[in-house]
């Protein structure tokens, strides 16, 4: 199982795949008011023409999150 860091309280957790996508998914429906999986598919099929928007940039970040898994539940 792959297993992703996140910061918490100046401290280092380590995130299971689940866990690492909750937190992308969660990221992508409070900045952009979509669910994780859809905003995958809006930036693959290139929704986001100028994604130098903070809300964009703030879910971009969050991508390698989405990767440890490869299908959304």
């Amino acid at each position: 199982m792959e297993r992703t860091a996140a910061r918490e309280d100046r401290h280092i957790r380590e995130l299971d795949d689940e866990q690492s996508w909750q937190l992308f998914d969660e990221a992508a429906q409070h900045y952009l008011g979509v669910s994780g999986e859809e905003f995958l598919a809006q930036w693959e099929a290139g929704y986001y023409e100028d994604p130098d928007q903070p809300e964009v940039i703030s879910v971009i970040m969050l991508l390698p999150f989405a990767e440890s898994r490869d299908t959304p539940s």
